[in-house]
């Protein structure tokens, strides 16, 4: 079937049978349709609080985040296209995607996926997914990956595990039942990354590991290097600063592509509203006026959380990424807080596998075209 025979801008009848329910009379025969969403339609709005309207994910980005990086102001656009689909189910909105390209993006093969949310029926997954796919197909795509909300500095990654466990600022949160759903579509994990949840034993456990290392600091500071903490009463001017580090930082990190300051904040949205206490250093060494790494979190409570840590190449190895989570874990101290999380940390080696086996667990998926 065509893409355009399964899509327009209007609703059409396009029946499908779940799987199941092969054994229905044609009466009880469950009608999907999917439809493309003009930014412009009242059914924009419907798409933008499905999630939350539906009870179908809490936790997924609000309506006015959706709104702001979809909507006709959307930064995206000057470098990037998207489109937007919608399922229905006997005439209910049951699910959403979003296909996009990127023309900046490193790989010119590779268009993504994002803003997936679905009701638990693998059909309606199908039939959003096989949209998105032949629409990319269309742009001269040869792969699919996502979940990325067309830039990793919105949100992206699937949740993958520990389900029980609450959401702290900033992390991808699903229900359980979609990555079931995109295995079963022919997608794989192609990048994983793991969180750990830090109880007062351990959060003492890694305090005591650092104190083994206070001569290795004495060193390195003795090169040059201190640490500032990032003032909460400037976040617009500090975030300059880390919006600098980061593209100097993480350029080879799994799907960067590099934005500006302007979409830099668009994309990050209730991220940078004030709603969480944030907290964070940055890394100076003598020879330069501008900081040379530095450290994000937030406190939920009584949790501390340890979110970004990065250092720039040129110093990399000189003990400064020691000193940034020193001064982390002496916050921690001083706030008097009893737990943190050590969030989104790449699949591999970890200063928090000192404590045991992660809780919770995130991945991209993809497929060839």
């Amino acid at each position: 079937m065509d893409i355009g025979d399964l899509v327009t801008n209007t609703t059409q009848s396009l029946p499908f049978l779940s799987a199941g329910k092969r054994d229905r009379s044609a009466d009880e025969v469950e009608q999907y349709t999917i439809a493309t969403i003009d930014r412009s339609s009242p059914e924009f709005h419907d798409f933008a609080v499905l999630p939350h309207a539906r009870s179908l994910n809490s936790l997924a980005p609000s309506a006015a985040d959706v709104i702001l990086q979809l909507g006709a102001d959307s930064l995206f656009y000057r470098h990037g296209e998207a489109r937007l689909f919608a399922c229905y189910k006997n005439g209910q909105l049951v699910g959403r995607v979003v296909a996009s390209v990127d023309h900046h993006f490193p790989d010119p093969d590779v268009g993504h996926f994002g803003y997936f949310e679905v009701c638990q029926d693998k059909a309606c997954a199908e039939m959003l997914m096989r949209a998105c796919e032949e629409w990319l197909r269309e742009k001269g795509k040869t792969r699919i990956e996502g979940p990325i909300n067309l830039s990793i500095f919105a949100a992206y990654r699937l949740q993958t595990a520990g389900f029980a466990t609450q959401a702290f600022p900033g992390e991808p949160r699903n229900p359980k039942y979609y990555p079931g759903l995109l295995d079963s579509l022919g997608y794989r994990k192609v990048a994983l990354w793991n969180s750990w949840d830090i109880s007062a034993w351990a959060l003492r456990t890694l305090r005591a590991f650092d104190w083994l290392k206070r001569s290795k600091r004495r060193a390195t500071r003795s090169c040059g290097y201190r640490v500032e903490a990032l003032r909460t009463d400037r976040l617009e001017e500090e975030t300059l600063k880390i919006h600098r580090l980061v593209h100097e930082i993480f350029i080879d990190n799994y799907a960067f592509s590099a934005i500006d300051f302007d979409e830099h904040v668009q994309m990050q949205g209730r991220a940078l509203d004030g709603s969480a206490k944030v907290s964070g250093a940055f890394l100076y060494h003598a020879a330069s006026r501008n900081p040379v790494g530095f450290s994000y979190g937030f406190y939920r409570g009584q949790t501390a959380i340890f979110h970004t840590f990065g250092v720039t190449s040129a110093h990399r190895g000189s003990g400064g990424a020691d000193l940034l989570y020193h001064e982390g874990l002496q916050d921690v101290h001083r706030n008097g807080v009893s737990t943190a999380i050590g969030a989104l940390a790449k699949d591999g080696k970890s200063k928090y596998e000192r404590i045991g086996r992660p809780a919770r667990s995130y991945a991209i998926y993809g497929r060839d075209l």
